[in-house]
């Protein structure tokens, strides 16, 4: 795939592409892109919080870019969604200078060889097939169809050790859910030679997630760990659409920023709070107003909360991935909500933007006096991608300790 081929836009931008029809109809079809027309007639592109890459009809890819620079695959380690021994020792920079795809696949690579020089999994399979000798058991039902009444051969039913197992079906699915997205030539060159390579021992069959989960590992098998957690990623971000009219499916990996952000802060949150005097929680912290029929309404649900042993709401808190240089007058509507509800302090935790957002505030009546709430700070978090997995932690969990409001 030439770079020509590679469009780039950035989350929550819009920009003009000389794309088909064939290929903007694909892309309306993602509940997070919207195309619409320019006033110069151009097809305008605009998608939301989400990066990764769109596959198009075309064979174009579409790029989508992060707005604020991160490292995207210590965020997924630091949340759970690949596992922190993957990234540790790594300097890749994520979705700047290189596609967030062809990282997910080196690391896939690095599994898939790790299986490899291991052995891949054998298991007793039950195989049929026509036999000049008897083998195993006959298949008397497929005998008498197939050999009728003047038999040559014996239809067989047995047992054999075969790599045409599951997981090795998912290792090669992996593989080729990835082909057509890698967008490095090297990375592409050497994902087609591995899918060669399991393709001498195990045939290509479509998995799914269900596939995945259901694996069962042990003791002998538990080095494909790693690579099903990988495989896991892959699956869940690959959304397959079958083009009406065309025997061809377009594959597409897609990360929602906002959502991934917000569990990094309260992944950080949970591991400084000591948990001996505070719970932090990330549920409903109740309804913001009540009928006369006793009827909740409007359930709210800040990112998280902490409280305290007397179960005493003392913090509420949001993660905002966004950039600019002032929070908006929304996200301190939503936070004071949360607060006046309970009398707490509050926090807006936002990406790294050199200080812009970092703050403290305190509310006030329209006569200048205490409004009765805790106040608010707003803190940033490092996302820069050039520190190490354990300096991202360091620096995140450090940022959010010495930047909580006091809990009392």
């Amino acid at each position: 795939m030439t770079s020509s081929q590679s469009l780039r836009i950035t989350e929550r931008d819009e920009k003009e592409f000389d794309l088909s029809e064939e290929d903007l109809r694909h892309l309306a079809s993602f509940d997070e892109i919207e195309v619409k027309r320019s006033g110069s007639g151009m097809p305008c592109v605009s998608v939301s919080n989400h990066v990764g890459v769109v596959g198009l009809p075309s064979g174009k890819l579409l790029e989508i870019h992060p707005k604020a620079p991160c490292n995207l695959l210590h965020y997924l380690a630091y949340i759970g969604d690949i596992d922190d021994e993957l990234v540790r020792g790594t300097d890749a920079s994520v979705l700047t200078g290189g596609s967030f795809v062809d990282l997910i696949a080196q690391l896939y690579l690095h599994e898939v060889e790790t299986v490899l020089k291991r052995g891949l999994n054998r298991e007793y399979l039950v195989e049929e097939s026509s036999e000049k000798h008897l083998r195993g058991q006959l298949d008397l039902q497929r005998q008498l169809q197939r050999q009728g009444v003047a038999p040559k051969k014996f239809e067989c039913r047995y047992d054999e050790l075969s790599t045409e197992t599951r997981l090795n079906k998912i290792l090669l699915d992996g593989l080729h859910r990835l082909r057509p997205l890698v967008t490095d030539s090297s990375t592409r060159s050497d994902v087609n030679r591995y899918y060669g390579r399991l393709q001498q021992y195990v045939s290509y069959e479509r998995m799914s997630l269900r596939d995945i989960e259901s694996v069962a590992l042990t003791r002998l098998n538990e080095y494909y760990e790693d690579a099903l957690q990988l495989a896991k990623l892959i699956f869940e971000q690959a959304f397959v659409a079958d083009l009406s009219g065309h025997n061809r499916r377009v594959q597409s990996l897609l990360i929602n920023m906002e959502s991934t952000f917000e569990r990094v802060v309260c992944r950080a949150v949970k591991a400084v709070i000591d948990t001996e005097y505070y719970n932090v929680r990330n549920d409903s912290i109740g309804y913001l107003a009540r009928s006369e029929s006793g009827a909740g309404h409007l359930s709210m649900y800040p990112d998280f909360w902490i409280q305290n042993r007397t179960e005493d709401v003392v913090l509420v808190g949001d993660a905002k991935w966004k950039t600019g240089t002032e929070p908006s007058r929304n996200d301190f509507y939503q936070l004071a909500a949360y607060q006046a509800k309970y009398g707490a302090s509050g926090v807006l935790v936002y990406p790294n933007l050199e200080g812009e957002m970092t703050d403290t505030y305190t509310y006030v009546t329209g006569n200048g006096t205490d409004a009765g709430r805790g106040e608010l700070r707003t803190i940033e978090i490092e996302t820069e991608d050039g520190a190490s997995y354990d300096q991202f932690v360091r620096t995140v969990e450090e940022t959010v300790r010495d930047n909580l409001p006091e809990s009392q």
